[in-house]
């Protein structure tokens, strides 16, 4: 079987590119569309074995008859955390995406993995520590060598396991709205009964399904453009982890009720507000319908910090260059800041007083 994606020009082992999109060659510097090329060491070897008589128009009817094998994946288990990453056999391992330690133990894949879609990444490793750069630099109690070299190159590149959330609601309520005007200085109050009843959807509501990832950030790092979802193709992998679910669908079914009747509220008080001036609703029987969910790998840059006994994440939605996390307080900066502060105020005392003083002497 495959153990990665292989040029076809010289055998060595492609590399997503986020930034064009294609798959690289750091070897002979050959450059392909994720779609178009040959994937499989199989049919590399077919070619490089080919007898010197056959015809190019043989060699591609052979190819379109062999069948193409996915290449094996590998799974890094993290000793510090215990945390399980997926990628390509040949992508090199160095710091878990979730503690940022370095014990990651390599084995084979054994288990089956397969998402139903992806958005691959759109954002190089240069591109996120650019953001994370300055992103960080914007925290005023940022600690003195947050960022650093040592830090950022343990940046992540991860396919996060989210559950896509297809969700159909029902808007029924019915109650009282006012509307207000002045004749003068009176106030006129109309009152009118409304009814409210609409059906109501939305596809792709994200939820991630890992456990370690703090939900919150994921949300903060939204929207993702789906527009761009394809089908899983395992070719966008190879320099890149998958990080492997651990909720499935109905653990995350509270979360996405949640979502979904949010919406609901947000569109029946939206309405309201648009008609009058106060409401009140006197009985709401709106209520989620149907809901499903698809499995989909979305991007993400993710870096984990430890401050203190403290972990801290930086995140980067690897589509739309989106960030968030937190930062860490320095206290040694906030002391510097307080001694900084109480030199100022103690210049500023002197020379008051200095001025009052002249000013009683003569």
């Amino acid at each position: 079987m495959a153990d990665t994606i292989k040029c076809p020009n010289c055998g060595s082992n492609l590399t997503l590119n986020a930034d064009t999109q294609k798959l690289d060659c750091p070897n002979c510097g050959s450059s392909f569309d994720p779609a178009a090329i040959a994937v499989t060491v199989d049919e590399l070897e077919a070619k490089q074995s080919a007898s010197a008589g056959q015809t190019q128009t043989q060699q591609q009817a052979q190819a379109q008859q062999e069948p193409q094998e996915m290449p094996e994946q590998t799974e890094f288990v993290c000793n510090a955390c215990g945390a399980k990453l997926v990628t390509d056999a040949h992508t090199a391992a160095t710091f878990c995406a979730f503690c940022g330690s370095p014990a990651l133990v390599g084995k084979r894949l054994t288990e089956q993995f397969q998402p139903q879609y992806m958005i691959p990444f759109k954002y190089s490793r240069s591109s996120a520590e650019a953001a994370f750069i300055k992103w960080a630099g914007k925290g005023k109690w940022t600690p003195f060598g947050f960022v650093s070299k040592k830090n950022v190159e343990k940046m992540t590149g991860l396919y996060v396991p989210f559950w896509l959330f297809n969700i159909n609601a029902t808007i029924d309520a019915h109650g009282t709205g006012d509307k207000i005007h002045y004749r003068g200085d009176d106030e006129i109050v109309e009152t009118f009964s409304f009814d409210r009843n609409a059906k109501l959807s939305w596809t792709h509501v994200p939820l991630d399904g890992e456990t370690r990832i703090d939900d919150a950030l994921m949300e903060a790092i939204e929207p993702f453009d789906f527009d761009a979802l394809i089908p899983y193709d395992y070719r966008y992998l190879p320099g890149f982890y998958a990080d492997r679910y651990d909720q499935s669908p109905q653990d995350l079914a509270g979360r996405a009720t949640k979502r979904g009747m949010d919406g609901i509220d947000k569109a029946l008080k939206g309405s309201l507000k648009g008609t009058f001036d106060r409401f009140s609703i006197k009985q709401n029987l709106s209520k989620i319908d149907t809901m499903e969910a698809n499995y989909a790998l979305l991007p993400v840059w993710f870096l984990s910090y430890k401050y203190r006994n403290k972990y801290y994440y930086f995140a980067m939605n690897g589509q739309t260059g989106e960030v968030a996390g937190q930062i860490p307080v320095s206290p040694v900066k906030k002391m510097m800041f307080f001694f900084i502060v109480l030199g100022i105020l103690a210049v500023i005392t002197r020379f008051v007083l200095g001025l009052i003083m002249r000013g009683f002497w003569g």
